[in-house]
């Protein structure tokens, strides 16, 4: 089965406007293609009010009666829905479901799961945001948005919210980094509704929308490219406050510790604590060179696991100023003080590649240790929480880049080649492997009621995968219940 047929509606004159508008922002395109996507100036985005968004679009979909599951994971609120990083939830009144969704021309990037919905987000050719039925993967509706969708969706009280955006700098060539914007094209911020997927509304932003939003008490706290900080109601999408950066911030998802949001940004690369009740930066820190080489990336990518009022992520340096993918780096780990911005401890983790777009290694944290994946070198590392001491390093096949997800003595994990990796928790064993084909995102897997969700962005679909696919293996590397995905034309790794 394959997603086809788009419905369209007629909207007038103001998607005429928008029609041509669109067309001429692609047609003016300068810059190196990411994301399996032209790049596009936002040269006329915003026109007077900056209220005008493109007509959002249904795809054709097979009816699917909908699933009699009782709802457990009622919301989604954040990236991964725990500080913490790890996607591990309850379970649900449903039976284990093994399917494969169908395939869509789009990169499946991030999945949330709630109640009997697998909502996923479209980073590809069509960048939409699908729902899929949890017990028989059938795609009950998907909505075409303005741009590529990297944000995993934030489902609460019946709708769903996303950002949109691209990596593209605004600038180009770039003639100052320390004020450059990131997000030339068609940028917002969505309101949909969870059960059929129409837009409640839709909010224009100049920079991209690319980190995954935060809902807390009602508000909508969105980072943005051109270095803002968006607090919004959830209602009406009103801009209640916005507070400037001093950096750009690239995929880095804001993470709640009490009254602080916490995230990376780029030039200069920092982490930064925002408190949401006085409407300030409550302590910012900027990462020094190492080694004599700067910090040159991931920082800003880096989307944070806190535990005990300490967040863990990564970083990389390079002798070069603005690496790009293939250049040799340094990666290393860190652990700050959420209260104070104080470096509590920081850890060289190896030489390797720098990959193409995202660079970070997404940590975990669970029971005093961060499990940490080191993307320039393949692997994944467990290290104390406390003291960044190594507990072990495992060599895996592809570039993991993902918060890996922990449950009793087994870690769950994913990379780029689409192979998924049941770990001994204890001593980093590798247990089983299965390869999917196709290749994963850096938001990775989500483990609920024993089944992996799988989103797959090079693949353009979602697997669920019942964990005992892997428990009950008798061999390290077992046969997929499906078969090998094909590559998306155009398709890219993206991120």
């Amino acid at each position: 089965m394959r997603v086809g047929t788009i419905e369209r509606k007629n909207v007038g004159r103001t998607w005429m406007v928008w029609s041509l508008t669109f067309a001429l922002v692609n047609a003016m395109a300068m810059r190196r293609p990411r994301c399996g996507r032209r790049a596009t100036l936002a040269v006329v985005l915003l026109l007077g009010a900056a209220a005008v968004l493109p007509p959002a679009r249904t795809l054709s979909r097979a009816a699917t009666p909908p699933s009699t599951a009782t709802p457990v994971q009622a919301t989604w609120l954040s990236y991964h829905s725990d500080p913490s990083n790890n996607a591990l939830y309850s379970p649900w009144s449903a039976p284990a479901a093994t399917w494969r969704s169908a395939s869509v021309q789009d990169e499946m990037f991030a999945a949330s799961v709630v109640g009997d919905t697998v909502y996923a987000a479209g980073a590809g050719q069509t960048h939409a945001v699908y729902a899929i039925d949890r017990a028989n993967g059938q795609i009950r509706w998907a909505r075409i948005v303005n741009n590529v969708v990297m944000t995993q969706p934030i489902v609460v009280a019946g709708r769903v919210f996303i950002g949109t955006g691209n990596n593209y700098m605004r600038e180009d060539p770039v003639t100052d980094w320390n004020h450059v914007s990131r997000g030339s094209g068609v940028n917002a911020v969505y309101s949909l509704n969870a059960t059929t997927g129409q837009v409640i509304w839709a909010r224009p932003v100049v920079g991209e929308a690319m980190p995954t939003p935060i809902f807390v008490g009602g508000i909508l706290y969105v980072v943005t490219g051109d270095r803002h900080l968006l607090a919004l109601s959830a209602e009406s999408g009103a801009m209640l406050w916005l507070l400037p950066l001093p950096s750009y911030v690239s995929m880095s998802s804001p993470v709640q510790d009490g009254n602080l949001l916490i995230f990376g940004g780029a030039y200069p690369y920092a982490e930064y604590a925002v408190d949401i009740t006085t409407h300030r930066i409550a302590w910012q820190h900027i990462f020094t060179p190492l080694d004599g080489q700067a910090v040159t990336g991931a920082i800003d990518d880096c989307s944070g696991a806190v535990a005990h009022h300490v967040i863990f992520c990564t970083g990389t340096t390079s002798a070069m100023a603005h690496p790009s993918g293939g250049t040799p780096v340094h990666q290393f780990a860190w652990a700050l003080d959420t209260r104070t911005g104080a470096l509590i401890w920081q850890k060289d983790e190896g030489a390797g590649i720098l990959p193409d777009f995202f660079s970070a290694g997404v940590p975990t944290v669970l029971g005093g240790v961060v499990y940490i994946p080191t993307p320039a070198n393949k692997g994944l590392d467990a290290r104390g929480a406390t003291n960044g001491l190594l507990h072990w390093h495992l060599q895996i096949d592809g570039r993991s880049r993902s918060a890996p997800v922990v449950i009793k003595d087994r870690i769950y994990t994913s990379d780029d080649t689409g192979m998924v990796y049941d770990i001994r928790r204890a001593g980093g064993v590798l247990l089983h492997r299965m390869h999917l084909g196709g290749g994963v995102s850096n938001v990775g897997v989500v483990l609920s009621n024993g089944v992996l969700y799988v989103p797959n962005a090079l693949g353009g679909v979602v697997d669920a995968l019942p964990a005992h696919l892997f428990s009950k293996a008798k061999t390290l590397d077992v046969a997929s219940p499906f078969p090998p995905v094909s590559l998306q034309a155009g398709s890219s790794p993206c991120g």
